[in-house]
C-alpha cells in the first residue's frame, strides 16, 4: 500500500467484480488426486536408474506442484470457497509428513501444505482448519526436532524451509491444548515440554521468513496461565526488552532485524495476554520507547510496530468497559428480543424518528428530553464509579501514549498514520466521556488550525482517518457534528499541488471514509441537517475529481449513505444508478454526461455551479480546466436562469480573467470557460428561435460586448501573453476566440451588422495573436489556433466590407513569406495549413499568379532535399493544407497540370521511406499520402471533375501506391493504406479501376478485414500476382517484406509468397515475369540498400524451400541466366563500396543466398558460387570468414549428393571445421586453394 491509497478496510470500498468470478472450488478432485500422487512420484524418482531419467522424474514432480500452485493461486482474492476440503487436504499431506521417513517425500508435502496455508493465511488456519488434539503436540514437537536435525547434517535448506513453516503453525495451534504442559513433559528428555517450544521459537524468531508466525505463536503461547506463572516475566524482561533496549539509528542490520522481531513478539503479547498480568511491563517499555525515541526512526517497519505497541500499552492501562463505553452513541436496537417487539408493534424507534417523534441530533437514541438526561445522568456516575476503581499506573504514560499516536497522525507513511487512528479509537473506547470528548476537541483543533492552514496533507489524513475510526466505533456524538462536519467539507474539497505533484486526493478519500463512517453510525434524524451539504459535496467529488480513486470512494459513501440515510438524500436512488463503480472510471463520462444528469435537480444544480467556479475553472490540472468549461457551456445552454449566468458566473469570470493575482493556469482555464459560456448563450438564443431580447438582456449583452472587446487588448498591454505566461494560456486564448467568432450572431441585437460588433483594434489584435499561436512549437496549440483561425476568418473576412482585398492579400503575402524566410519547421507547418483555411471567396478574388504561388510554395515543402530530409512533419502537413486547399476551393481555379503536380506530389510521397534516429519517420509522410490521396479522388468525383482530371493511368498509379503500402511490414501503416483502398474501392462512381471486380472480392467481401494482420492480409494481396497492372508493385514489396528478420514478417508475407508460388509452380509464363522482374530490380536497386538487402535474403528463403525447383528443372537455361545476373549484380555492387564490403549483415545474406544456389547441380553455376565463397575467407573480418566457412560447411551436409566426390567429403568438411579463421590472410591463402581444389573448381573470381 502506498501513499495514493487509505483502503483501511476491505468493506469500506467496492472491490472490482473481475475478481469474485468464482462460486465454488471446482478443481478439489484434482488437487486432492495432486496430493495422493506425492508417494508415488518420489517413488518413482528414487526408482530412475541414469541421470536423464532423474531429470525427467523431476521435471514431473515439479510439473505437479507447478499445477498445484496454480490452481491454489485462483482462489487468492476467494480463500472461503476452499474451506470445506481444506481438512481433507490438511490430514493427506500431515499424513505424508508424520508417517513417512523419506525426506524428500516429507518436504514436497511440506511444500503442498505451505502453499495450502499461504492461500488461507496463517491466522485462519491456526485458528480453525489444523488438527489439535493434545498427543499432536508431541508430535508436532519431534517432527520439528527431526527438521532441525536434518538441516544440522545437510546444509541445503531450499527443500526443507517450507516445510518447517508449516510444522511452526500446527506448533501454534497445538501449544493452546487446554492442558498443563507439564502433563507433556518426558523424563527421558534434558527439557520441559515448555523449554522445548520456547527455544524453538527463540531458534527462528530472528528469521525473516518465520518472523511474523513465530512471534503470532509467542503470543499466543505467553497467554497460557502456566506460561504466565513461569516464563512470562523472564521472556520480557531478559529476552525482548534488553534487544529494544539497543536501538540506535546507525546499528546494523542484524540488530534491526532483532528489534522488529522483538516488537512484532511484543505487539502480539499484548494482544493476546491479560492486563493483569502486563501492567509491570507498561512503564519500563513506555520508558525505553520514549527515549530511544522510536517514533523518530527512518524505517517504516519500526514505526509501524512502535505505533502497534503504543495503543497496546495504551489499552493495556485503560480496563475494558463491558460492551464499550457506556456513554458511547448507539444505532439502532441492540436486543434481539426488543427487537422482535418492536417489529411486530409496526413501529422502531428509528422510525419514530423519522416520522417526528422526535428529531433533536443530541438525543442519543432515546425518545425523550427527561429519558435522556436521566440515561446521560445514570451514565456518567458509572463512568465516575467505573474510572474510580480504576488501577491506573500513571495518567503522565497515557498521556503520553495519546500524545505519540497523535503526533503518529503526521507521519510520511500511510501504515503509520493509519495504525496511529485506529490505536487512538480504541484508547477513546476506554475513556470517560470527558476525556474523550476533550480528545475530539483536541483533533478537531489539530486539523483546522494546524493541517489545513499549513498543507499538511499527512496530518490531514490523519486526523480524518481518526475521526472515521470514532465514528464507527460511536465515540462521536451527534453534539460534535457541528464541528466535524465543516473540517469533513473542507477536506472534501482539498487539492493542493506540492512541485510537479499533487497530495491532495489522499485526504478526499479519507474525507470520503469519514462520510461512509457516518452514514453506518448515526441515525437518520440525527444526521438529517447535515445530509444535503455531504450529498452535494460527495456529487461533485464523483463528477469533478480527477482522480479516480476518489471518485470511486465518493461513490461509495454516496451509495451507503443512501442505502442507510433514506429519504434524506434526494433523488438518492436514482443517482446512484448512474454512479456505477467502472462507469465513473472514466472522467470524461462523469464531467459530461453523469453531471449533466444530476444538474436537472435543483437542489443540486447550483452547489455544483458553485464548485465549478471555486475549485476547477482555475484547478493546476490541464484536463480538469477544459472539461469544466465544457460542462459550463452545458449548463448554461441548458438549465441555468439568463440572470444567473451573467450575474454569477460570466461577469464574475471575466472579471477574474484581469485579476492580477490569478496567475497564467488560473487564466487559461478562465478563458475557456468564459468562451464556452459566450458559444452556449449563443445557442440559447437560436433555440429561442432569436425571440426579441428584454432590456435587461440588451444591457447585459452590451456589456458583455464590452469586456470581450477590451480583454485582449489589454492582455497585450498588461504582457500577459509574453514569456512563459503568454505559452500556458494561448490555448485559452485561441479557444476565446474561437468561441467568441462563433458567437458572433448573439451579438448582432445590439448592432446589425457584423461588422460593427467588434472594433478594428479588437480584430487586428486576436489576428494577432492567432498568428503568433499559429506559428508555436507546440504542436496542440498550432492546432487549436488553426481551428480557431477557420471560425475567426469566416465570422470578420467572410463578407466584403470588413476587409479590403488588398488588406487579404497582405495577409496571404505575410503567410508566404513567413513559410519561405523562416529556419523553424514548426513556423512552415502552422502557416501552411493557416493559408488553406481561409475564406474561400476571398481566395477566389487572389489572380491565377498569387494562387499559383500559394501551390507552388506547398508543393515545394514536399520535396526531399539534403536539407529538408529529416522535415517529416513540414512534409505531412503541407500534404494535409494541398488538400484542405481543393477542398475549400472545390477545384475552382484548379487547372489540369494544378490538379497533376497535386496528385503527383502525393504519389511521390506514398515512397517517402526516411530513417533517422527515430526509425522510419517517413511512414507518417506515407500514410498521410494514403489518406489523403483517396480524399482527393472522392472529392473529383462529388464536384464532377472526373472526367476532366482522372484518366487510367493515373487511376492505376495510385492503386500501386496504395498496394505498395498495404505490403507494408509496419502493421499500421497496412491498416491505413487498407481502408484508404477500401474507402477507393467504395467510391462506386469512380471509373477507370482495372480489375475493380478481383479487388472488390480480395477486399471488400470482409467487412472487418483485420488490416494489421499479416497472416491475414498477405495471402490476399500475393493473389494480385497474376496481373501484369500490379505484379510489380506486389512481387517487389512482398520481398523486401519477406526478406526482414522478424517473426511477424516469416509468418504473414514469406509464407504467403511462397504457398502461392508452390500452387501455381506450373505456371511457366507468372515464373518467367517474376525472375526478370526480378533481375530488373536488382538492376534497378543498386544505390537502394532498404530494397536490395531484402530482396537477397527473400529470394534466399525461396530458394531454400525449392521454390523454384520445377521451373528449374524444367526451363534451366532461363533460370540460369537469371541467377547469373542476379551475382553479377550483386558482386558490381558490393565490391565497388567499401561501405557495403564491410557491412556484416549485407555478407551473410550474400553468403547464405550463394549457398541456396549450390543446391541446383550446374558445374558452371557451382564454380562460380564455390569461387565466391572461398573469396570470403579472406575478407579483413574474422568473424565473416567463420560465417562463410559455417554456411559452407552446412550447405555441404544439406546438398552433398550435388557438391562432393566421396573421395574429398571428409577433407572438405574437415578444412571447414578445423581451421583457425583468425590467421592472416596471407595464411588462408593456401586454405582457399586447397578448397577450391577438393570442390573441383576451375574457375576464379
Amino acid at each position: 500500500m502506498d501513499e495514493t491509497s487509505t483502503d483501511p478496510s476491505p468493506s469500506v470500498y467496492d472491490v472490482d467484480p473481475v475478481y469474485f468470478a468464482l462460486n465454488e472450488f471446482e478443481q478439489h478432485d484434482e488437487v486432492l488426486t495432486l496430493i495422493d500422487k506425492i508417494p508415488d512420484l518420489i517413488k518413482r524418482f528414487e526408482e530412475s536408474g541414469n541421470d536423464n531419467e532423474k531429470i525427467e522424474q523431476q521435471n514431473d514432480i515439479e510439473r505437479a506442484f507447478e499445477r498445484y500452485i496454480y490452481i491454489l493461486n485462483q482462489y487468492q482474492e476467494q480463500p472461503q470457497l476452499i474451506d470445506s476440503y481444506i481438512e481433507k487436504m490438511v490430514d493427506k499431506t500431515l499424513t505424508h509428513i508424520q508417517h513417512d521417513s523419506n525426506m524428500k517425500l516429507v518436504h514436497l508435502a511440506g511444500n503442498f501444505l505451505y502453499y495450502l496455508i499461504k492461500v488461507r493465511g496463517f491466522k485462519v488456519m491456526t485458528n480453525r482448519f489444523l488438527p489439535h488434539e493434545p498427543y499432536h503436540l508431541i508430535v508436532v514437537l519431534n517432527l520439528i526436532e527431526r527438521e532441525i536435525s536434518t538441516i544440522f547434517v545437510s546444509i541445503d535448506t531450499s527443500e526443507s524451509w517450507m516445510t518447517i513453516y508449516s510444522l511452526l503453525i500446527w506448533l501454534g495451534t497445538t501449544c493452546m491444548v487446554p492442558l498443563d504442559l507439564c502433563r507433556f513433559d518426558n523424563k527421558t528428555k534434558t527439557q520441559t515440554t515448555m523449554n522445548q517450544i520456547l527455544n524453538i521459537c527463540k531458534k527462528y524468531l530472528y528469521n525473516w521468513a518465520y518472523m511474523r508466525i513465530i512471534a503470532f505463536i509467542i503470543g499466543h503461547f505467553m497467554s497460557r496461565q502456566d506460561c504466565v506463572q513461569l516464563c512470562l516475566n523472564d521472556y520480557i524482561n531478559n529476552e525482548l526488552i534488553p534487544i529494544i533496549s539497543q536501538y540506535d539509528p546507525n546499528s546494523d542490520e542484524d540488530i534491526m532485524l532483532k528489534i522488529n522481531a522483538c516488537l512484532q513478539t511484543l505487539c502480539y503479547i499484548f494482544k493476546f495476554g491479560q492486563r493483569e498480568n502486563l501492567l509491570p511491563h507498561v512503564q519500563n517499555l513506555l520508558t525505553i520507547l520514549t527515549e530511544k525515541q522510536y517514533f523518530q526512526s527512518k524505517r517504516l517497519t519500526i514505526r509501524r510496530l512502535t505505533c502497534k505497541l503504543l495503543q497496546k500499552l495504551g489499552t493495556t492501562l485503560l480496563r475494558m468497559p463491558q460492551h464499550g463505553a457506556k456513554w458511547r452513541y448507539k444505532r439502532g436496537v441492540r436486543n434481539l428480543q426488543e427487537n422482535l417487539l418492536k417489529r411486530t408493534t409496526g413501529l422502531t424507534s428509528e422510525n419514530k424518528q423519522i416520522n417526528g417523534v422526535h428529531n433533536h441530533p443530541e438525543t442519543n437514541g432515546y425518545t425523550n428530553e427527561f429519558q435522556r438526561d436521566t440515561a446521560e445522568s445514570s451514565e456518567d456516575d458509572d463512568d465516575d464509579r467505573y474510572y474510580n476503581n480504576v488501577d491506573v499506573l500513571s495518567d503522565k504514560g497515557l498521556e503520553t501514549i495519546i500524545q505519540m499516536l497523535i503526533s503518529g497522525l503526521s507521519d510520511k507513511e500511510l501504515y503509520v498514520r493509519w495504525s496511529s487512528a485506529k490505536g487512538i479509537g480504541r484508547i477513546t473506547n476506554r475513556l470517560k466521556k470527558s476525556y474523550a470528548d476533550e480528545l475530539v476537541l483536541l483533533l478537531c483543533d489539530r486539523i483546522d488550525k494546524v493541517a489545513l492552514l499549513a498543507c499538511d496533507h499527512c496530518t490531514l489524513q490523519g486526523g480524518c482517518l481518526t475521526l472515521a475510526e470514532l465514528a464507527r466505533r460511536g465515540l462521536l456524538l451527534p453534539t460534535r457534528l457541528s464541528i466535524v462536519i465543516p473540517i469533513v467539507l473542507k477536506s472534501l474539497n482539498y487539492d493542493e499541488k506540492l512541485g510537479h505533484q499533487t497530495y491532495g486526493h489522499v485526504v478526499r478519500d479519507a474525507a470520503c471514509y469519514i462520510c461512509w463512517a457516518f452514514a453506518r453510525a448515526f441515525n437518520p434524524a440525527d444526521f438529517q441537517s447535515y445530509t444535503t451539504d455531504l450529498a452535494c459535496m460527495l456529487l461533485c467529488i464523483i463528477c469533478f475529481d480527477w482522480n479516480v480513486q476518489c471518485r470511486r470512494a465518493a461513490s461509495a459513501a454516496l451509495q451507503e449513505n443512501v442505502g442507510r440515510q433514506g429519504d434524506y438524500f434526494p433523488h438518492g436512488i436514482d443517482i446512484i444508478l448512474k454512479t456505477d463503480y467502472s462507469l465513473i472510471g472514466n472522467v470524461n463520462y462523469c464531467y459530461i454526461e453523469l453531471a449533466q444528469s444530476i444538474a436537472k435537480y435543483e437542489v443540486y444544480r447550483y452547489y455544483m455551479i458553485e464548485h465549478l467556479l471555486k475549485y476547477k475553472v482555475c484547478h493546476w490540472n490541464k484536463e480538469t480546466r477544459i472539461l469544466t468549461s465544457k460542462i459550463l457551456e452545458i449548463l448554461t445552454l441548458n438549465y441555468c436562469q439568463i440572470d444567473h449566468i451573467y450575474d454569477k458566473i460570466l461577469f464574475p469570470l471575466l472579471e477574474q480573467c484581469l485579476d492580477k493575482k490569478n496567475d497564467a493556469l488560473a487564466r487559461h482555464g478562465l478563458l475557456f470557460s468564459c468562451g464556452h459560456i459566450v458559444l452556449a448563450l449563443c445557442q440559447r438564443q437560436q433555440q429561442k428561435n432569436n425571440v426579441e431580447d428584454d432590456k435587461q438582456e440588451r444591457e447585459n449583452k452590451t456589456i458583455l460586448r464590452q469586456k470581450i472587446e477590451n480583454l485582449l487588448i489589454e492582455y497585450r498591454q498588461l504582457g500577459y501573453l509574453d514569456g512563459y505566461i503568454g505559452d500556458v494560456i494561448r490555448p485559452g486564448l485561441c479557444s476565446f476566440i474561437c468561441n467568441v467568432s462563433c458567437s458572433l450572431n448573439y451579438f448582432l441585437g445590439i448592432k446589425h451588422d457584423e461588422s460593427d460588433v467588434f472594433s478594428l483594434a479588437t480584430i487586428n489584435c486576436w489576428q494577432t495573436i492567432l498568428d503568433d499561436c499559429i506559428s508555436s512549437f507546440d504542436e496542440d496549440v498550432r492546432q487549436i489556433s488553426l481551428n480557431a483561425l477557420k471560425h475567426f476568418a469566416d465570422a470578420f473576412y467572410q463578407k466584403s466590407g470588413q476587409t479590403s482585398d488588398d488588406n487579404f492579400r497582405m495577409i496571404i503575402e505575410r503567410y508566404l513569406i513567413k513559410i519561405q524566410t523562416t529556419s523553424h519547421e514548426h513556423i512552415r507547418q502552422g502557416f501552411s495549413l493557416a493559408l488553406v483555411l481561409l475564406p474561400d471567396r476571398l481566395l477566389l478574388t487572389l489572380d491565377n499568379d498569387n494562387l499559383h504561388n500559394i501551390i507552388d510554395c506547398l508543393l515545394k515543402l514536399t520535396v526531399i532535399t539534403q536539407q529538408t530530409q529529416s522535415l517529416i512533419n513540414q512534409r505531412k502537413d503541407a500534404i494535409i493544407a494541398l488538400f484542405n486547399l481543393c477542398a475549400n476551393l472545390k477545384f475552382i481555379s484548379i487547372t489540369l497540370d494544378i490538379f497533376s503536380k497535386i496528385i503527383n506530389c502525393y504519389i511521390r510521397c506514398t515512397k517517402d521511406y526516411t530513417n533517422d534516429r527515430r526509425g522510419d519517420c517517413g511512414r507518417l509522410v506515407r500514410e498521410t499520402s494514403c489518406v489523403h490521396i483517396v480524399k482527393l479522388l472522392q472529392l473529383t468525383v462529388s464536384t464532377n471533375k472526373q472526367l476532366d482530371y482522372l484518366n487510367i493511368n493515373l487511376i492505376n498509379s495510385i492503386l500501386c501506391a496504395l498496394l505498395e503500402q498495404i505490403c507494408s511490414k509496419i502493421d499500421d501503416t497496412r491498416y491505413v493504406a487498407g481502408c484508404s483502398l477500401v474507402n477507393l474501392l467504395n467510391e462506386k462512381s469512380l471509373l477507370n479501376i482495372q480489375h475493380r471486380f478481383v479487388l472488390e472480392q480480395l477486399f471488400l467481401s470482409n467487412n472487418q478485414l483485420e488490416w494489421r494482420n499479416a497472416q491475414v492480409i498477405f495471402p490476399l494481396v500475393v493473389q494480385l500476382l497474376e496481373y501484369e497492372e500490379y505484379r510489380y508493385v506486389i512481387w517487389k514489396n512482398c520481398l523486401i517484406t519477406s526478406g526482414d528478420s522478424t517473426e511477424k514478417s516469416l509468418a504473414g508475407a514469406s509464407c504467403a509468397l511462397n504457398d502461392y508460388l508452390k500452387l501455381n509452380e506450373k505456371n511457366v509464363q507468372l515464373f518467367e515475369f517474376l525472375l526478370n522482374d526480378l533481375l530488373q530490380l536488382f538492376l534497378d536497386t543498386k544505390n537502394q540498400l532498404r530494397i536490395y538487402h531484402p530482396c537477397i535474403q527473400a529470394f534466399e528463403r525461396l530458394l531454400s524451400q525449392s521454390t523454384f525447383q520445377w521451373y528449374y528443372d524444367h526451363h534451366q537455361q532461363h533460370f540460369l541466366d537469371i541467377c547469373f545476373g542476379i551475382i553479377h549484380s550483386i558482386e558490381s555492387t558490393v565490391r565497388g563500396k567499401q561501405r557495403l564490403i564491410n557491412d556484416m549483415k549485407l555478407n551473410v545474406s550474400i553468403i547464405r543466398f550463394y549457398c541456396s544456389l549450390i543446391q541446383f547441380n550446374n558445374p558452371k553455376l557451382k564454380n562460380e558460387v564455390i569461387a565466391l565463397l572461398t573469396n570470403y575467407f579472406q575478407h579483413e573480418y574474422p568473424w565473416i570468414r567463420r560465417q562463410a566457412a559455417q554456411h559452407l560447411y552446412e550447405a555441404c551436409i544439406t546438398y552433398a549428393d550435388c557438391l562432393l566426390d566421396n573421395n574429398e567429403y571428409e577433407t572438405i568438411l574437415n578444412i571447414l571445421t578445423e581451421t583457425n579463421w583468425d590467421q592472416n590472410i596471407e595464411q588462408l591463402m593456401s586454405v582457399k586453394q586447397t578448397l577450391l581444389k577438393a570442390f573441383s573448381c576451375t574457375q576464379t573470381v
